[in-house]
């Protein structure tokens, strides 16, 4: 059963204690099933899922971001347009970062706005983001930016200082695995 949201009324939403309560085990013995960590019994592991499924668990993110220092989410900075090119681009990104379990962030900037960039990613590296993705055509006028996460730019890349930048220039299907 696939249960995404709470009629009104009911009770609220479950946490992994009230998993660990009906499988029978430790709050840490769930942490590990659900973190797919080894040394769990199959027959434990199927007992967390079927109590997880059961209450219609749910992973709480912030809790996530708050216990390890990392949102799992990558930010996107991209030209505030609705375009087929830049609209294919962030639904292709979109999609692969949720295959690995993280959660996409997008900041538009508007066309010709020289600060538009710094201030997306300012937006963004506030929210936390692990990484940033920049998929917008770079203006001249852009000065050195520096964040404290790894960049993948898609493009011509202003000057980033940054633990790590990644640019991807030629050809959609580098750039697509390139963003992944």
């Amino acid at each position: 059963m696939t249960r995404l949201a709470r009629p009104g009324g009911s009770p609220p939403t479950p946490r992994s204690v009230d998993v660990a309560r009906l499988a029978g085990v430790s709050q840490k013995t769930v942490s590990r099933v659900l973190n797919d960590e080894q040394y769990v019994s199959a027959d434990v592991r199927r007992r967390v899922l079927d109590a997880a499924a059961e209450l219609g668990y749910r992973r709480n993110q912030a809790a996530r971001a708050l216990a390890s220092g990392r949102t799992r989410s990558i930010g996107v900075v991209t030209l505030g347009s609705a375009l087929y090119g830049p609209a294919s681009w962030l639904m292709g990104i979109e999609r692969a970062v949720r295959e690995v379990g993280y959660t996409l962030r997008v900041a538009a900037t508007i066309e010709g706005d020289p600060g538009g960039i710094a201030s997306a990613l300012t937006s963004l590296l506030g929210q936390g983001v692990d990484g940033v993705v920049i998929s917008e055509p770079i203006d001249e006028g852009v000065g050195l930016i520096s964040v404290d996460v790894p960049v993948l730019v898609l493009g011509a890349p202003p000057t980033f200082a940054a633990p790590q930048v990644v640019t991807a220039r030629v050809g959609a299907g580098r750039l697509a695995r390139a963003a992944t």
